[in-house]
């Protein structure tokens, strides 16, 4: 369409970007939308990604005291997630969730190069994830050059290979690269991505499954306490959610493949499910320092002393607790009309009663002293 005047392509860029389905008509004034729960879920991966990430580099600079390459890799990994959350942004706010007919063709283009950029930084981002996952499991299991040592080897270079290849391609999937996302240019070719955006999802699967599975195998033959095993074994085991986001992703990219009319909604749903799946890679390669963490903040200064503060009032609920009941037990009861003789002298009685009982029940803490 480069035939097409100014005033003519204005009017095409403010129309609607498809037809409405038989018996509706285009809404762009108030469509429609999943605005709220799209920039909810990016608030919420993103902060709970970003936590992770700074308890474990506060754990391995202060309390470890050595940073090894699968953390240096961890925090490009994150530098890039911080990098995929703006276009991820303005993705949202362009067309959080529109079906086509009723989005504007500009915010469908708008939307088109947000999805194009985030799909390049998509493979590289969860390519170092991976990595820095992969590195980790061979600092922690990979002593011996026995399966896990070479499995570890085989999945980074497969990765490495498979996502440097997926990225190139989709930097230069269309001559002019503008008509990945300019539908008005009607020159020039495009490869077909949704192919390649299935297959990707795929491996995807396949690696975060062996992720998942490869450190179960040793874990379950450690000659540890069954506990112990049971408690390493569940913090390997978060990258589970990482495997279901992947899942939920290929699904949505299948049903893109024959979305003709209505690629703006699934677009979105498809690319909406990689944030909690590289959120979740990120707390899965991030969960193994945790304990160190939580050990030491159980025994620091602070805590002890807000267990100490907790210890006190719990004391002080538990002797007001006996207190009310003593009074309802011990007081006692005379009829209105006649008085109670000697009021000091029952006073004294439950008194003392009491400071016996409550006194036994006082919680003691060497730290609280």
């Amino acid at each position: 369409m480069s035939t097409l005047s100014p005033e003519q392509r204005q009017a095409l860029l403010e129309g609607p970007a498809g037809p409405p389905p038989p018996g509706q008509a285009s809404n762009l004034v108030d469509p429609p939308n999943l605005l709220v729960a799209g920039h909810s879920v990016l608030l919420l991966f993103w902060t709970l990604a970003s936590v992770a990430v700074v308890l474990r580099v506060y754990t391995k600079v202060f309390l470890i005291g050595l940073m090894r390459l699968s953390d240096y890799t961890m925090l490009l990994a994150w530098a890039l997630f911080m990098g995929y959350f703006g276009p991820a942004w303005g993705l949202s706010a362009a067309a959080p969730g529109v079906d086509q007919w009723n989005l504007r063709l500009k915010d469908y283009i708008s939307m088109l190069y947000y999805f194009h950029v985030n799909s390049i930084l998509y493979g590289i981002c969860i390519f170092f994830i991976k990595l820095s996952i992969f590195l980790q499991l061979l600092e922690i299991f990979g002593q011996t050059r026995d399966y896990v040592y070479w499995s570890c080897h085989c999945c980074i270079w497969a990765n490495f290979v498979f996502y440097f290849i997926s990225t190139f391609i989709e930097i230069f999937s269309c001559r002019p690269l503008s008509k990945a996302w300019d539908v008005l240019i009607t020159e020039g070719s495009c490869l077909d991505m949704d192919l390649l955006n299935v297959l990707a999802g795929v491996v995807n699967c396949i690696s975060d499954l062996t992720i998942v599975i490869l450190p179960q195998t040793r874990i379950w033959r450690l000659h540890v306490a069954l506990d112990r095993r049971i408690a390493v074994g569940t913090v390997f085991l978060f990258g589970v959610t990482a495997c279901v986001s992947a899942v939920v992703r290929v699904v949505y990219t299948v049903l893109l493949l024959n979305a003709t009319n209505n690629i703006s909604y699934y677009s979105y749903l498809a690319g909406i499910w990689t944030l909690p799946e590289l959120a979740c890679g990120i707390i899965a390669g991030c969960l193994p320092s945790m304990p160190k963490f939580l050990r030491s903040l159980r025994q620091s200064s602070i805590v002890s002393k807000w267990r100490c503060w907790l210890q006190k009032l719990l004391s002080t609920v538990v002797r007001q607790q006996q207190t009310t009941s003593v009074e309802a037990s011990v007081w006692p009861v005379h009829p209105k009309d006649h008085p109670e003789p000697y009021p000091l002298t029952s006073v004294g009685s439950w008194t003392s009663t009491e400071r016996e009982s409550t006194s036994s029940a006082t919680l003691t803490s060497p730290e609280c002293v």
